[in-house]
């Protein structure tokens, strides 16, 4: 079946290559600033609804082949300048000539998206309204990785979730990284195992821009996709070679060093990258209700000491095949070494001491993608993505457990398991992602359907001890042996429809099929009943409709609506919790989590200035939860948490905000959203508490957010300020003793971050800056709830640093 596949698609292939016609039309010209009048280098020319384009070379000039006949709309577009279409009548055996002069770009129109409906589309012109963090900004607010990159866009939060080890999550109008589907180039490699802390893992230096859809994104790209997607771009290569050295330091042991470099020609373009970042642990707060108390230190680590590495390549071959076709491959290796805990003489450092958590993790990806131009208006795009994840993770769960389960019986005093006999947490994850698309242009109508595919094998054992005391096996030490797996097919159609010049309906499908399943297993008799086995098998069909009205030519209205699906799988607190054996109870009887998402945004364009409102509301039914309030059937089968389908909810919204070129070298942003989302009832395990009324609200989902930039570039200096607002929210506290349990109302704060640049010639930059230049920290902490953290909590970071580019 699969060779007749094959055999199939390779036929239908070179089908439609042959349709592709020589015309021997040539069109000749360059490209100029308008402002200075120089030659403008690469520059990219297409032919408008068809697949035919080039690159402008280091003196502006160009050339195209073999053109359609008749009238064509070329178009010159390239980043930080206005795009411009110029109509041209293309004769068989002729030449044409066509000169491009080009405005400079002082509000980023210029930049082009893909994510919101898979084609590229200028920012002003995409349907679906995207969000973009330019390599720029990324500079600006010295990002080294995924986690710097997000802070800021608004109606995205990036949080921390454990004391111990950092654990981190994305946010997304409220819902949770569960909900957000993180994509590379497109592809949604970004692991379960990944998910939990891969937002400081993946750095950002070979990125060429992150790219942020809200609301449905179910429909293109499946399953997690509830409240959106996060799309990381890879940059492509110039044919101005380049490399770029960059050092840095700060306090508290911060080291960072990049070095990146790309090259291309005609034919083959090649871009390495690589990164090294180090940084001590941190001792600076404590237990407290104030924050008095909690500036005192308590010797256990803030901040995990670090050592990170990536390393990675970009390969892109051009015209490999034949005219116009593109082939890239992609590698990259991450390891990183996280330790924390008990600072006194280097405790932490011993991975089985008690209160020590020590994280290794390894991360190999390789991934290739062609794109096939078939004709003059159409294309055929594959992809295949592959990951392996490793993980060794050490934490006292098996040392506390042991020693509460052991006692000398002279003394009572607890005793230590052999050290021997201590073994981590070890996990493996290999994940496949294969997908195909094939899009065309038929009249008023862009057509793209595609098909996708994601698989993933993860395999877990880790050490642990039976701590209920009416089990026969009480005491009993043993190694616990997990399978997990999930296989995914999603099938997908959608039609850009342009109904008239000012209006564009993008109506869309997915179907998928999601089958999981989870399987447990131990070295060892420790229970009368064996581990149940649990499945999932859920198909789910998700439409969206997109609406983009251009009421006037400044003013830009749009509309979508969707539906989605969570699966349950792959949960990133089962993960964190080194969930080798079998702690996280998920019966098979799981629902699957379904929603509906609503979106209206309208954006103004006025000449030096940029206003935005985007209006949001997504449903949810059966929202799944964890929760240690678990049932006495299930404890007797040796869990001590679980998923359930808590109640159905709703998050909701209003985003506002402001661009402004206030003089020429000086612009200013604000946005500010007003939020708010709540569960339909009560939540069960708060009901007969004073704090029943506020279980309804959903945690960790601020009434108010605000984000603030100003960037002033006199000459060769650029100053740059961030500010961040976060309002109250709602946090539970699940304290050790029940009594003391209680949902937390937080006050509303701001962090300021600021960098400072100088120029010191073409080559070469000096910097530095801080975060948190004001050294806030959460005004209340428990170290029995790791996961009790809704601000800093330590004081500011201060760095400085070189960039060199030759």
């Amino acid at each position: 079946m699969k060779r007749n596949f094959t055999l199939l698609l390779l036929t239908m292939v070179c089908f439609l290559t042959a349709m592709a016609q020589k015309t021997d039309a040539m069109l000749f010209g360059d490209v100029k600033s308008k402002n200075t009048g120089e030659h403008i280098p690469f520059v990219t020319i297409q032919v408008k609804g068809t697949s035919f384009k080039t690159v402008s070379d280091a003196t502006g000039h160009f050339k195209l082949a073999h053109l359609p006949l008749g009238t064509q709309k070329v178009e010159a577009k390239v980043l930080g300048y206005k795009p411009q279409e110029i109509v041209v009548v293309m004769e068989a055996n002729k030449a044409t000539e066509v000169y491009f002069v080009l405005e400079d770009d002082a509000k980023d129109l210029s930049q082009v998206v893909v994510t919101g409906t898979r084609t590229q589309h200028f920012i002003k012109d995409v349907p679906i309204r995207t969000e973009v963090v330019t390599s720029k900004a990324l500079t600006n607010k010295n990002a080294l990785n995924l986690f710097d990159a997000l802070e800021g866009v608004p109606g995205v939060r990036v949080e921390q979730q454990c004391q111990a080890c950092n654990f981190t999550m994305v946010r997304m109008q409220g819902l949770g990284a569960e909900h957000t589907q993180v994509l590379v180039d497109g592809e949604p490699i970004y692991s379960g195992l990944a998910g939990v802390y891969g937002l400081q893992q993946m750095g950002v230096d070979d990125l060429d821009r992150i790219e942020v859809v809200k609301g449905a994104g179910s429909a293109l790209y499946g399953s997690s996709a509830v409240a959106g997607a996060i799309n990381l771009i890879s940059k492509e290569p110039t044919f101005e070679p380049s490399l770029k050295a960059d050092v840095q330091m700060g306090n508290w042991g911060h080291k960072s060093f990049n070095l990146s470099g790309s090259i291309r020609n005609e034919n083959i373009g090649l871009s390495v990258f690589a990164q090294r970042l180090m940084s001590d642990a941190i001792d600076k707060t404590g237990v407290g209700l104030t924050r008095q108390e909690v500036k005192q230190k308590d010797g256990v680590s803030d901040r995990v000491e670090t050592r990170l590495n990536n390393l990675g390549f970009n390969l892109y071959f051009y015209s490999p095949f034949t005219r116009n076709d593109k082939l890239v491959l992609r590698g990259k290796a991450m390891s990183e070494d996280r330790a924390g805990g008990v600072m006194a003489d280097d405790l932490y450092l011993n991975p089985f001491s008690e209160g020590t958590e020590q994280i290794k993790t390894n991360r190999l990806s390789a991934d290739l993608t062609y794109t096939l131009p078939i004709g003059s208006r159409s294309e055929l795009n594959l992809s295949l993505a592959y990951v392996h994840h490793k993980r060794n993770a050490t934490n006292d769960t098996f040392l506390t457990s042991y020693k509460k389960t052991h006692k000398d019986p002279v003394t009572n005093e607890p005793i230590s398991p052999d050290v021997e006999s201590m073994r981590p947490y070890l996990a493996r994850e290999n994940s496949f992602t294969p997908s195909v698309t094939f899009s065309t242009k038929l009249g008023r109508h862009n057509l793209l359907v595609g098909a996708q595919a994601y698989t993933t094998q993860l395999r877990e054992t880790g050490k642990y001890a039976v701590v209920d005391p009416e089990s026969s096996y009480y005491g009993q030490d043993y190694t616990s042996i997990s399978k997990k797996h999930a296989t995914e097919v999603g099938f997908f159609l959608q039609d850009e429809w342009n109904v008239m010049p000012n209006l564009s309906i993008v109506p869309g499908l997915r179907v998928d099929t999601h089958k999981s399943g989870e399987e447990y297993s131990s070295d060892k008799k420790v229970f009368d009943a064996a581990f149940p086995k649990t499945k999932f098998n859920e198909t789910s069909v998700n439409p969206r409709i997109a609406v983009k009205y251009e009421a006037t030519q400044n003013l830009i209205l749009r509309a979508n609506v969707g539906t989605g699906f969570r699966a349950p799988y792959g949960f990133s607190e089962d993960l964190h919790l080194c969930s080798g054996s079998p702690r996280v109870w998920k019966s098979s009887d799981l629902k699957a989590e379904k929603s509906v998402s609503f979106n209206l945004s309208a954006d103004y364009y006025g000449k030096n200035f940029q206003l935005s409102a985007n209006l949001f509301r997504t449903n949810l039914q059966n929202k799944i939860q964890f929760t240690d309030q678990i049932s006495d059937q299930v404890r007797n089968l040796g869990y001590t948490y679980q998923w359930e389908n808590v109640d159905d909810a709703y998050v909701q919204g209003l985003e506002l905000g402001a661009k402004v070129n206030l003089l020429h070298n000086l612009k200013a942003g604000l946005n500010w959203t007003f939020n708010q989302g709540k569960f339909k009832n009560i939540r069960a395990e708060w009901a007969e508490t004073a704090f029943a009324k506020d279980s309804r609200n959903i945690s960790r989902f601020p009434g108010m957010t605000g984000d603030f930039n100003l960037e002033y570039t006199p000459g060769t200096w650029t100053f740059t300020l961030y500010g961040n607002l976060q309002g109250n929210m709602y946090i539970d506290y699940n304290a050790e003793e029940a009594e003391n349990s209680k949902i937390k109302k937080t006050n509303t704060f701001t962090l300021w971050n600021l960098r400072v640049a100088k120029q010191v010639n073409s080559k070469i930059t000096i910097y530095g800056g801080g975060k948190n230049i004001f050294s806030y920290i959460q005004d209340e902490k428990h170290i029995d709830d790791a996961a009790f953290m809704y601000a800093p909590v330590f004081g500011a970071t201060w760095y400085a640093g070189v960039t060199v580019k030759i």
